[in-house]
């Protein structure tokens, strides 16, 4: 009504006064895998919901609303986006349903529900994303680098809204990187690791810090966190000092 009033008095139109800001956006979905009869399925849909709104605002975030299966909630920043998305994954497994999530950063109106870019482009990779997934625009782990979440690379997807592939990656926190939750499998031989990361585990065995292997190397602190993980993850080993102790095995005469 203030518009029209003052495109009357003026003889102008209104200009649009859209407060926009940068979020992190989370698109929560999940699904019945155990083919449930419709009234258990719609139980425990509701129970999810109930969950998933406590969980969001103990996060730091805010619900955002539905689009039909998909739940939308905004954080101010990715690092509590990822944490709360690894929440819920924890609680539909124990609610017993299938996630599947995505997380993306962009400009969004900051009344109403998110619409837009950013918005489309979040809820398809909640679609993209697999039973238990986090999928991340690569995006988000730049912005939260030094946070202690790992991020795996997922190579890239084609999505309708964008011109070109987006790089995306899976998400999980560090702390998670346990044998229970990869598949079980033979260590792998040390080839399987690259120059650099046989350099990190080396000086891993010698006792040597992240920081200071960071130091030793002339890399990031953050770039060293993602060669130990994924140390850990190709030789299917659950800490640093299982990762020392098979450097020490795979030793040869001048060293592994």
């Amino acid at each position: 009504m203030a518009d029209l009033v003052e495109e009357f008095l003026t003889g102008q139109p209104a200009v649009a006064d859209t407060e926009r800001v940068l979020a992190a956006l989370l698109v929560t979905r999940i699904y019945d895998t155990a083919k449930l009869g419709d009234r258990m399925w719609n139980e425990r849909s509701q129970r999810f919901q109930e969950t998933w709104r406590l969980l969001v605002g103990r996060h730091g975030g805010r619900v955002a609303g539905t689009h039909g299966e998909l739940m939308i909630s905004r954080f101010d920043g990715p690092a509590r986006a990822i944490r709360c998305a690894a929440a819920l994954r924890d609680a539909a497994q124990q609610i017993g349903v299938a996630s599947a999530q995505g997380v993306h950063v962009g400009e969004i109106e900051m009344r109403g529900a998110p619409v837009g870019l950013t918005a489309r482009v979040t809820m398809q990779l909640a679609t993209h994303a697999g039973r238990g997934d986090i999928l991340a625009s690569r995006l988000v782990a730049e912005l939260a680098i030094g946070s202690g979440l790992h991020f795996v690379d997922a190579g890239r997807i084609s999505l309708d809204e964008l011109g070109e592939p987006l790089s995306v990656v899976q998400a999980t926190s560090e702390q998670h990187l346990e044998p229970a939750c990869r598949p079980k499998s033979r260590p792998a031989e040390p080839a399987a690791l690259t120059a650099r990361e046989s350099e990190v585990v080396n000086l891993i065995a010698d006792g040597m810090s992240n920081a200071a292997i960071a130091a030793e190397l002339k890399l990031s602190e953050h770039t060293v966190k993602r060669h130990v993980a994924n140390i850990l993850l190709k030789l299917d080993l659950p800490s640093r000092a299982a990762a020392a102790a098979f450097s020490a095995r795979h030793a040869g005469p001048d060293g592994p």
